[in-house]
């Protein structure tokens, strides 16, 4: 999807179904993180923050990362405004010219449909995990009913784990965490989570 829609959408983008979505998100996601307290996270594809920002009392340090300048000001906002004071926000375009920047776990929520060379971002973030750090994906499944020119129609798990495990991932785990009504392009989906160590 181009970077104006999310613009356009940034501000008005924290609707109810959202954020109820990205909380059910969160609690399956919480249970696999395990001693992050001292731990860094990448929220790659953060938007306003709806997981990053609660994730922030997990980690050490949090960054949040969008292409959207918009979507940015929403998550700095939320950053000032609750007093956070280890997550800062950065473009993917400065994420990609900094060889000297690395974490040890990455989120990536519903970010990867948006992207057409999902192979060649999975590769970048790879180069800026540290050893053994974990990378996790929650997406769609693949959904036959969805047809859009701007994304994926979702993921066969089988083929996103050997693109991970091709990069250099040593395990590579996924299983589908919520069936849900009407989220995907209006059409009912399952979403997955992904773990990936590296």
């Amino acid at each position: 999807m181009e970077q104006s829609v999310f613009e356009h959408m940034a501000k008005q983008y924290d609707t109810n179904d959202r954020i109820q979505l990205a909380k059910q998100i969160l609690g399956k996601l919480e249970p696999f993180l395990h001693n992050t307290i001292e731990s860094s996270l990448l929220d790659f594809g953060c938007g306003t923050g709806l997981l990053g920002i609660p994730l922030c009392s997990h980690y050490k340090q949090v960054i949040l990362c969008d292409d959207s300048p918009s979507m940015l000001e929403v998550s700095n906002f939320k950053i000032i405004s609750q007093g956070i004071k280890n997550a800062h926000t950065m473009f993917p375009s400065d994420l990609v010219l900094d060889k000297t920047l690395f974490v040890d776990n990455i989120l990536m929520s519903l970010v990867l449909l948006h992207i057409p060379d999902s192979q060649s971002i999975l590769k970048i973030l790879y180069d800026h995990l540290n050893p053994n750090g974990k990378l996790y994906i929650v997406d769609f499944c693949k959904n036959e009913k969805v047809s859009h020119p701007k994304i994926h129609s979702g993921f066969l798990l089988g083929e996103l784990e050997s693109i991970l495990k091709t990069i250099g991932y040593q395990t590579v785990n996924s299983k589908v965490i919520l069936e849900e009504k009407k989220v995907f392009m209006n059409e009912d989906a399952s979403l997955f989570l992904l773990i990936a160590e590296k």
